[in-house]
């Protein structure tokens, strides 16, 4: 069992000396198979803040005691000085994957406010006495299955966020989301390892036997993504602008009052701090997910911005037609340059296989499938991401099939699983891609 790796932020004030680090979730994500015993399970889902010089601990803070669902606390942290209530504190603040806004004091580590930023039904609210949150009477899902928000992807993500020192607000690459948490019926821990999607030992799955419950108070079209400015005083949502998919870019905001993100669709867009107004787009091609920079070179400003697709939300599945290849957009006012054309992509084709396995073999073959291909290629016909849908990949592709699943393509980050699948599982999977391509054929 492990846990509380530090995946992503991490800030350094060099006045008090001090290092503060967001730590991860632990495994596997279900509390109950954990830490039987239960208890919060220090340092998981954690502000820690550190002497850099001996690395001794001298604060922490826990955003999810106990953390059940994958609530990281890795996300960005910022650093400010902010009057709160009339004084001038140094804070630290934080959006984690759980759905709360955290604004801490960064010398003592006291919890300041804690306030939601995004639609969460696992707790109701956090005490600020004991920095706990209050949670609700299904959100470990030991008595029922439950569909929870924020699920594993967050209210907020790796997509930096912003704060301006000007408008004095946060603002957050969000998203509305909930899933479906059940505890595993009979759950044992697998050798198998990290590339079988079934055997990520998360002791989270359905279990028949008990009651679903679904939440009728939730948010309509979940997923759904969005861009807020978070007022971390008044504790609330200025303003927010909705996108069309959850999965979305980090965020710039500027001295001169202006907002910048990317969006799955291909757009780079400019909003008024203050109030959202979007005042300029342009098209860029393909999803983003990274966050732009400016920068002044002689004098001149700068915006960059690395167009591309992919992370976790981007694997199998995208919103234009092209994903690459990545490309690095600047943009300068004045600039006369025009934007680079796009090869044409080619229309897809599902593939043509021979079918010689029976009913029973394609059984088998579905179920390797889902085990260890979907995590990553996403379900057959989906349209694929930033990885190819096999059911649309090319004759060469399913020629050389056995040698790529056997590791030849691991230079371009496929694993290998030549000690994990038989030749024959590989057929059997190979199988179950001819079969679903020439059923997604057929008229419905």
């Amino acid at each position: 069992m492990e846990g509380a790796t530090a995946w992503d932020a991490m800030a350094f004030d060099p006045e008090l000396n001090l290092l503060y680090v967001g730590n991860g979730n632990g495994s596997p994500w279900n509390r109950v198979y954990r830490s039987p015993g239960g208890g919060d399970n220090l340092y998981l889902s954690s502000i820690v803040a550190l002497n850099p010089d001996d690395g001794s601990l001298v604060w922490y803070y826990q955003t999810t005691p106990g953390d059940t669902w994958d609530y990281t606390a890795t996300q960005h942290i910022i650093l400010a000085d902010m009057e709160i209530e009339g004084v001038i504190r140094k804070v630290l603040m934080q959006a984690p994957k759980n759905g709360f806004f955290y604004v801490l004091d960064r010398e003592s580590g006291e919890l300041l406010s804690a306030d939601p930023y995004t639609y969460v039904n696992w707790a109701t609210h956090v005490d600020l006495e004991t920095g706990k949150p209050m949670e609700t009477r299904f959100s470990r899902y030991q008595n029922e299955n439950a569909y929870i928000s924020p699920n594993f992807l967050g209210g907020h993500n790796w997509q930096p966020m912003a704060f301006n020192k000007i408008t004095r607000m946060v603002y957050i690459p969000s998203r509305e989301n909930a899933a479906l948490y059940g505890q595993d019926k009979e759950w044992i821990y697998k050798e198998r390892g990290l590339f079988a999607a079934n055997d990520w030992n998360l002791g989270v799955g359905f279990d028949p036997d008990k009651p679903l419950r679904e939440d009728k108070d939730a948010p309509a079209n979940m997923p759904l993504g969005m861009l807020i400015a978070w007022d971390p005083v008044d504790k609330e949502v200025k303003w927010r602008v909705n996108h069309q998919t959850a999965w979305n870019a980090g965020v710039l905001t500027t001295a001169g009052g202006l907002v910048f993100q990317g969006t799955a669709e291909g757009q780079f867009v400019a909003y008024m701090a203050g109030t959202g107004e979007r005042i300029w787009e342009t098209s860029v091609g393909s999803g983003v997910i990274a966050p732009p920079v400016t920068y002044l070179v002689d004098g001149k400003q700068y915006l960059s911005l690395a167009v591309g697709w992919g992370g976790a939300g981007g694997l199998d599945s995208k919103n234009t037609e092209h994903v690459y290849p990545g490309i690095i957009y600047t943009f300068a006012i004045g600039g006369t340059m025009s934007a680079p054309q796009l090869p044409e992509m080619p229309v897809k084709v599902l593939i043509e296989g021979e079918v010689t396995a029976n009913s029973d073999e394609l059984e088998k073959g579905k179920t390797l499938f889902e085990l260890y291909c979907t995590l990553c290629h996403g379900s057959l016909g989906s349209g694929g991401g930033a990885l190819p849908d096999l059911a649309f990949s090319s004759d060469r592709i399913h020629e050389n099939f056995k040698y790529i699943v056997q590791g030849s393509f691991v230079a371009l980050g496929m694993p290998n699983f030549n000690e994990k699948l038989t030749e024959e599982e590989i057929d059997l999977i190979q199988q179950h891609i001819f079969s679903t391509a020439e059923k997604l054929k057929e008229p419905l």
